[in-house]
């Protein structure tokens, strides 16, 4: 009878893969959104490993995830994403194996990890012995994410803005050579390739000033990648000032709106079209210490990166028909993720916590409009940190080989409580020697997952 029942059922299981498995897969999709720095490329390492580690049943990672139990799991494969360069895990390890931390992301890349689990019902496991959860990942620079608001502004309307964020805190100290710049160009000169490419240089190099020390928002942030895919050198452009840029009739004016053009046609509505509008959840990531370092003002500006990341991205609700026959796919979960969570020690989590919340506000405000579902998380990729000699304290391997202790007077829980003196430790550390295991207990990875998984 059983050999009988299997002999019925076979060309049915046959049909239903064969339909694109639609009766036997359960696929997410997770865009990783972050600014540059804000640990992306480490998340995504930790995410292949821990996920890799389970599924073979060489440690119990993710304790707290319910959703795929160790003891259900049949196997685990890695595969490209489709149209997208694979992700290059082999590399990033080799690299911590080196003592190095993996190099930032310049391209856009994806894997997806298809896991196999054994069902349980007793019916179902003689019609679909296995259910596959695919989960799908896409990776791209940081820089990209400033970019996205240009999309529908005019030239003059980014140039204006541009010059009066550039006027407030903390962007004026990096902008002021700039400016200088502007200043004392000689607009009348005819605007050929030259000249042109002068000036654009010298504004790429107050944008490589401005990010090596922390800002957030800058834009064309893709002007900062060699690898971008769009030519900077040829077709780049730079704020005008506001009685050149109002002028459509200028020269200079003509020429960067032509190129500001060619940017958003050729280069950030097709980005925004392959990339940004293809998964259902989102992560965004946060490093909070980044902004504290440096002064309230920076961390004011991450507030406001996050509110503009809120009006370019498709959010909307579960749709099934267009998803399953037009492969249309609207954001429909938001986790806010502060990022390097061990840095503070544990007494100050509650805090961390508030503080993302704060920073996230605004953009919160924004989704609550499309009903998106959205939650808070502090997430450790790697655990750098020991207990120190305090509970207001940490311990850790500094980049120059020295067992170091930082100690924190406290973590504001809200912006208005950072003073304008204030700021507070990053700790540069090294690749720790046990950085595996490191990876594998890393905090906050098995809740993030739960919440990501659930529908």
């Amino acid at each position: 009878m059983k050999r009988i029942f299997q002999n019925i059922l076979s060309p049915v299981v046959s049909g239903m893969e064969a339909a694109g498995g639609w009766f036997t897969k359960e696929v997410h999709r997770f865009t990783i959104t972050g600014l540059s720095r804000s640990g992306k490329t480490m998340l995504f390492t930790s995410l292949m490993t821990i996920l890799k580690y389970r599924s073979e049943g060489k440690h119990q990672c993710l304790p707290l995830l319910r959703y795929l139990p160790m003891e259900l799991v049949e196997s685990l494969r890695m595969e490209p994403l489709e149209g997208f360069e694979m992700f290059p895990l082999e590399d990033h390890l080799s690299a911590l194996e080196r003592g190095q931390w993996p190099r930032s992301t310049e391209m856009v890349c994806g894997f997806k990890a298809i896991i196999r689990l054994r069902q349980t019902h007793k019916i179902k496991k003689h019609l679909l012995p296995y259910t596959d959860v695919v989960l799908e990942f896409i990776d791209y620079p940081g820089e990209w994410i400033t970019d996205l608001p240009m999309i529908d502004k005019t030239y003059a309307q980014w140039s204006d803005s541009c010059l009066a964020q550039q006027m407030s805190p903390p962007q004026k100290y990096y902008a002021a050579e700039w400016h200088r710049t502007l200043l004392n160009f000689n607009f009348d000169r005819e605007p050929t390739l030259m000249v042109a490419q002068e000036l654009v240089w010298n504004y790429r190099n107050y944008l490589k000033r401005a990010k090596q020390d922390g800002i957030a928002m800058l834009q064309p942030g893709s002007f900062l990648l060699n690898c971008s895919g769009f030519d900077w050198g040829e077709d780049g452009f730079t704020p005008l000032p506001t009685d050149i840029s109002s002028d459509e009739s200028h020269p200079w004016t003509a020429l960067f709106t032509k190129h500001f053009i060619a940017f958003q046609e050729n280069w950030l509505k097709p980005l925004r079209e392959t990339t940004f509008r293809e998964s259902d959840k989102q992560i965004i990531l946060v490093d909070l210490f980044e902004g504290l370092n440096h002064s309230k003002s920076h961390v004011m500006q991450q507030k406001e990166t996050l509110s503009h990341l809120a009006d370019v991205f498709a959010y909307g609700q579960k749709h099934w028909f267009k998803e399953t026959f037009f492969r249309k796919r609207s954001i429909r979960r938001v986790a806010f993720v502060a990022t390097k969570a061990d840095n503070a020690p544990r007494v100050y989590r509650s805090d961390l916590y508030s503080l993302l919340q704060d920073v996230a506000s605004s953009a919160v405000t924004k989704l609550a409009k499309n009903r998106i579902a959205h939650d808070y998380f502090l997430l450790t990729s790697i655990h750098l940190t020991d207990l120190g000699s305090t509970k207001k304290a940490v311990r850790y391997t500094s980049v120059d080989g020295d067992y170091r202790e930082a100690r924190f007077d406290s973590l504001p829980p809200f912006i208005t409580f950072i003073m304008d003196e204030d700021n507070y430790p990053v700790l540069r550390a090294a690749v720790p020697d046990d950085y595996l295991p490191r990876i594998l207990s890393g905090v906050g990875m098995d809740k993030l997952f739960q919440y990501l998984l659930e529908d």
